[in-house]
């Protein structure tokens, strides 16, 4: 069985290769190559994947339709990728048996277009929750795909209803997160973890977090902080960035379960990190910041999908301060608060589950 699985970026990147390392548990002579189209595949080859072509992401970071100024600032300098992607896809035509897209509907068509072939699909942002399927992404759905798997459940029962043949079986972006166990909070105080992202807003938005750390720390002397870096993120460059504040927050890298599990809650501009901090049962915190994955309106759609838990707040330091504390003085709210992001993001094991549907559909065809 050769595989071809194409991702749009980081968060799909990682879906899909866990669903790939399931594949190769099934049967290891499975072949898979992973062609992520804004990316280079860093979460594929982490768990060694073979990854094809890759791109590094453009200014948008792949949001490019969230905002005019990024739209534009894209359009010129990567306007060539979806061609380029297509003829290397079809390069492989012959030899791809299986196809799997974890994405939107227009890398389906990308798939299709290039490797006419239909795919087990994975549309693990798009939800009932921010808005139903337009009825053209439903028809592209029903023509090219051997089965659609979703975000949550009310989005696979609302597409079921519509005569697409769709399941939640879990979610795959809350898959493999275990303790690491290389990261201790100082003993008597309150933990509050720091996740600015892992692209390179993640400085000028750890500036903007920063402002909110020290109105906190006038509120409350007894907190603490990590933050939880990633492998993308220069640490020497945040050290600078932290400056008088070096003493009241730890930079970790390889410690986001550990930051996330033992925090009251976190302050959040990342994009994944958020729904995976809701699933870790940590409440979490964010204003708009740098960097397309932080408009205002990328933002709105995230509240939408993950609901309560997730609290979007203007950006004015003072009063993101204040919510905080008493978030963290309401014990009875903070546990509310940890139940409904756990239910918002579904359960874990959805990538062996995926995996385990396709292998035994395409080992039946073998046979």
């Amino acid at each position: 069985m050769n595989v071809a699985i194409l991702s749009n970026s980081y968060g799909e990147d990682r879906s899909g290769a866990l669903i790939a390392k399931e594949l190769k548990s099934s049967n290891k002579k499975i072949k898979i190559r992973a062609f992520p189209l804004i990316s280079l595949g860093e979460e594929y080859e982490k768990r060694n994947i073979k990854v094809i072509g890759g791109h590094p992401p453009p200014s948008s970071g792949g949001f490019l339709l969230k905002s005019a100024k990024f739209f534009f600032a894209d359009i010129t300098k990567f306007f060539y990728v979806p061609f380029s992607y297509i003829d290397l896809l079809r390069i492989f035509r012959e030899r791809t048996h299986t196809l799997i897209v974890i994405g939107d509907f227009p890398l389906l068509i990308l798939g299709y277009i290039s490797l006419r072939k239909k795919a087990y699909f994975l549309e693990q942002c798009k939800s009932n929750y921010i808005y139903p399927h337009l009825p053209f992404e439903r028809f592209f759905m029903r023509e090219l795909t051997k089965k659609v798997f979703t975000h949550d459940k009310i989005t696979a029962d609302d597409l079921k209803k519509k005569g697409i043949n769709a399941d939640f079986v879990g979610n795959p972006m809350v898959d493999d997160l275990s303790e690491e166990n290389n990261y201790s909070p100082v003993e008597g105080k309150i933990l509050i973890g720091l996740l600015p992202g892992s692209r390179k807003e993640a400085y000028n938005n750890m500036e903007k977090i920063l402002e909110v750390v020290e109105e906190l720390l006038a509120g409350n002397k007894n907190l603490h902080f990590a933050v939880a870096l990633s492998e993308t993120v220069d640490k020497n460059k945040m050290i600078k960035i932290l400056s008088d504040l070096s003493d009241k927050i730890d930079l970790c890298y390889g410690s986001f379960v550990d930051i996330v599990k033992k925090s009251h809650l976190v302050i959040s501009l990342g994009g994944t990190a958020s729904e995976q901090s809701l699933y870790l049962e940590s409440p979490v915190i964010s204003f708009p910041g740098s960097g397309a994955q932080n408009t205002r309106s990328r933002l709105n759609g995230q509240k939408k999908l993950l609901g309560d838990a997730f609290i979007l707040l203007p950006y004015e330091p003072k009063k993101i301060a204040g919510k905080i504390l008493d978030i963290i003085k309401d014990k009875d709210l903070l546990e509310k608060l940890k139940a409904k992001g756990k239910q918002r993001t579904g359960e874990s094991g959805g990538a062996k589950k995926i995996a385990k549907y396709i292998y035994s559909r395409e080992k039946e065809k073998q046979e």
